[in-house]
Protein backbone atom coordinates (compact mmCIF):
# COMPACT_ATOMS: atom_id res chain seq x y z
CA UNK A 1 0.00 0.00 0.00
CA UNK A 2 1.53 2.98 -1.16
CA UNK A 3 0.45 6.84 -1.04
CA UNK A 4 1.19 9.50 -2.70
CA UNK A 5 0.89 12.91 -1.86
CA UNK A 6 0.71 15.38 -4.30
CA UNK A 7 1.68 19.12 -3.51
CA UNK A 8 -2.24 20.26 -3.80
CA UNK A 9 -2.54 17.85 -1.01
CA UNK A 10 0.37 19.01 1.60
CA UNK A 11 -1.34 23.02 1.25
CA UNK A 12 -5.34 21.73 1.42
CA UNK A 13 -4.34 20.15 5.05
CA UNK A 14 -1.81 22.57 5.63
CA UNK A 15 -4.82 25.25 5.45
CA UNK A 16 -7.25 22.75 7.13
CA UNK A 17 -4.88 22.71 10.23
CA UNK A 18 -4.78 26.18 10.89
CA UNK A 19 -8.56 26.84 10.61
CA UNK A 20 -9.04 23.75 13.19
CA UNK A 21 -6.03 25.24 15.31
CA UNK A 22 -7.65 28.94 15.02
CA UNK A 23 -10.93 27.64 15.78
CA UNK A 24 -9.80 25.90 19.03
CA UNK A 25 -8.12 28.94 20.22
CA UNK A 26 -10.86 31.38 19.61
CA UNK A 27 -13.22 28.67 21.47
CA UNK A 28 -10.24 28.43 24.46
CA UNK A 29 -10.25 32.53 24.47
CA UNK A 30 -13.77 32.61 24.47
CA UNK A 31 -14.70 29.73 27.49
CA UNK A 32 -11.73 31.56 29.79
CA UNK A 33 -13.55 35.52 28.96
CA UNK A 34 -17.14 34.31 30.08
CA UNK A 35 -15.37 32.55 33.32
CA UNK A 36 -13.11 35.27 34.66
CA UNK A 37 -15.01 37.07 37.06
CA UNK A 38 -15.26 40.93 36.81
CA UNK A 39 -11.92 42.99 38.59
CA UNK A 40 -14.09 45.59 40.37
CA UNK A 41 -16.20 42.58 42.31
CA UNK A 42 -12.97 42.62 44.18
CA UNK A 43 -11.82 45.61 44.81
CA UNK A 44 -15.11 47.46 45.95
CA UNK A 45 -15.90 43.82 48.28
CA UNK A 46 -12.33 44.66 49.88
CA UNK A 47 -12.21 48.57 49.96
CA UNK A 48 -16.01 49.82 50.39
CA UNK A 49 -15.55 50.53 53.88
CA UNK A 50 -12.33 53.14 53.45
CA UNK A 51 -14.03 54.90 50.47
CA UNK A 52 -17.30 55.17 52.27
CA UNK A 53 -15.34 56.71 55.03
CA UNK A 54 -13.61 58.76 52.71
CA UNK A 55 -16.77 59.92 50.74
CA UNK A 56 -17.67 60.82 54.52
CA UNK A 57 -15.14 63.34 54.94
CA UNK A 58 -15.42 64.55 51.95
CA UNK A 59 -18.83 65.33 51.79
CA UNK A 60 -19.51 66.47 55.47
CA UNK A 61 -22.76 68.03 55.24
CA UNK A 62 -25.84 65.84 56.40
CA UNK A 63 -28.70 67.70 55.77
CA UNK A 64 -29.50 69.38 52.15
CA UNK A 65 -32.06 71.92 51.04
CA UNK A 66 -33.12 71.42 47.47
CA UNK A 67 -36.31 73.15 46.42
CA UNK A 68 -38.23 73.33 49.46
CA UNK A 69 -37.67 69.84 50.46
CA UNK A 70 -34.98 68.71 53.18
CA UNK A 71 -32.93 65.71 51.93
CA UNK A 72 -30.75 63.49 55.22
CA UNK A 73 -27.68 61.60 54.62
CA UNK A 74 -28.86 57.46 54.26
CA UNK A 75 -31.88 58.71 52.02
CA UNK A 76 -32.64 56.43 49.05
CA UNK A 77 -32.98 59.89 46.31
CA UNK A 78 -33.74 59.64 42.75
CA UNK A 79 -31.71 62.28 40.77
CA UNK A 80 -32.17 63.63 37.83
CA UNK A 81 -29.47 65.84 35.90
CA UNK A 82 -29.79 68.91 34.23
CA UNK A 83 -28.74 66.55 30.64
CA UNK A 84 -31.53 64.82 31.82
CA UNK A 85 -29.48 61.74 33.55
CA UNK A 86 -31.26 59.69 36.16
CA UNK A 87 -29.44 57.70 38.63
CA UNK A 88 -30.49 56.80 42.05
CA UNK A 89 -28.61 55.61 45.02
CA UNK A 90 -28.15 56.49 48.87
CA UNK A 91 -27.37 60.18 49.20
CA UNK A 92 -23.58 60.89 51.55
CA UNK A 93 -23.92 64.10 51.92
CA UNK A 94 -22.76 67.90 50.55
CA UNK A 95 -19.56 69.10 50.20
CA UNK A 96 -18.21 72.94 51.01
CA UNK A 97 -17.97 73.12 47.41
CA UNK A 98 -21.16 72.64 46.85
CA UNK A 99 -21.72 69.22 45.47
CA UNK A 100 -23.45 65.77 46.30
CA UNK A 101 -22.43 62.35 46.45
CA UNK A 102 -24.86 60.01 45.77
CA UNK A 103 -23.51 55.74 46.40
CA UNK A 104 -25.53 53.57 43.71
CA UNK A 105 -25.23 50.05 43.48
CA UNK A 106 -22.01 50.06 41.22
CA UNK A 107 -21.07 53.62 41.78
CA UNK A 108 -20.25 56.64 43.57
CA UNK A 109 -21.48 59.88 41.86
CA UNK A 110 -20.19 63.09 42.88
CA UNK A 111 -22.78 66.32 41.09
CA UNK A 112 -22.86 69.70 41.84
CA UNK A 113 -26.08 70.84 43.23
CA UNK A 114 -27.01 73.60 40.50
CA UNK A 115 -26.69 71.21 37.73
CA UNK A 116 -29.74 68.72 38.98
CA UNK A 117 -32.91 69.27 37.80
CA UNK A 118 -35.03 67.20 39.79
CA UNK A 119 -34.01 65.08 43.25
CA UNK A 120 -37.10 63.10 45.37
CA UNK A 121 -37.01 60.44 48.14
CA UNK A 122 -37.76 56.97 46.60
CA UNK A 123 -40.50 55.26 47.18
CA UNK A 124 -39.81 52.63 49.05
CA UNK A 125 -37.87 54.83 51.93
CA UNK A 126 -40.61 56.98 51.92
CA UNK A 127 -42.61 54.51 53.52
CA UNK A 128 -40.16 53.22 55.43
CA UNK A 129 -40.33 56.97 57.16
CA UNK A 130 -43.64 56.73 58.32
Amino acid sequence: MSFQLTFQDIIISAVLAFIITALLINSWEHLMRSHKPPAFFNYRARDVGKILQRCYRLFPTDIIQFHGETFRRGMKVHVTTIQMKDFEGQLIGLSKENMICVLTNKYIIAQELNKIHDMYVCLEDKQAQV
